[in-house]
Formats: structure tokens, C-alpha cells, sequence
């Protein structure tokens, strides 16, 4: 990629979340990366509540909490025209309530900077 230049991506691939707030994109320094969309899976026979956080995964971090997903369920949050932008080497991290039965994947533009 060259300065300027902007490449719709998989932000996140598919990955597991746990009941532990985990940084699952951390943007390069370089880029800046405009979130669009996010999809939740609940793979489990349970209700899970999942919490997303950017730029840490201290409760003051937390941009969403208790989103819920009922047993086999799925949601696509669509960030589509108010996107989660990250600069420097901001995160988007995730958890869920219990287990590790929901899966999380992300979606948007990559744009590099530098």
C-alpha cells in the first residue's frame, strides 16, 4: 500500500471471545482504520452478554456493555456511516460474560498514512 490509499479489509478474523477483556485489534501506526461493521455469534446453548471496549480494557474503556445474544443467535452491529476510527495503535478489545462460545469478527477500511 501506498500513503493515501484505502483498502476495504477484515479487520478481525473470526476469533473466540472469553469472559476476560482482550484487545483483538490493535491498528498500526501507520494506518488509520475505520471499523464499519462487527458481527457476534453465540455458538453456545446460552444467552451470552458481550462488552466491547477501544483504546484499553478498563471499565472506563468500554464503549458497549451487556450487548445480548440469545442461545444460537447472531447480531451485525452496522457502523456503516459513524465507524469506530483507530489511529496510532488504539485496540478494539471484546468480552463476553461467560465461557468462550461467542465468536467475533470485524469488517472496514484501512486507510494508510504514513
Amino acid at each position: 500500500m501506498a500513503i493515501g490509499d484505502r483498502t476495504p479489509a477484515e479487520i478481525i478474523a473470526p476469533v473466540a471471545l472469553s469472559a476476560t477483556a482482550t484487545a483483538r485489534y490493535t491498528n498500526s501506526a501507520a494506518n488509520r482504520t475505520q471499523v464499519t461493521g462487527i458481527w457476534l455469534s453465540n455458538n453456545g446453548a446460552s444467552e451470552r452478554k458481550v462488552s466491547l471496549y477501544k483504546n484499553g480494557t478498563a471499565t472506563v474503556n468500554m464503549i458497549a456493555s451487556a450487548i445480548v445474544l440469545p442461545a444460537s443467535g447472531s447480531i451485525f452491529i452496522d457502523l456503516a456511516g459513524k465507524a469506530l476510527v483507530f489511529t496510532g495503535t488504539q485496540t478494539l478489545a471484546a468480552k463476553q460474560d461467560a465461557g468462550a462460545d461467542v465468536t467475533m469478527a470485524a469488517y472496514g477500511i484501512i486507510e494508510q498514512i504514513a
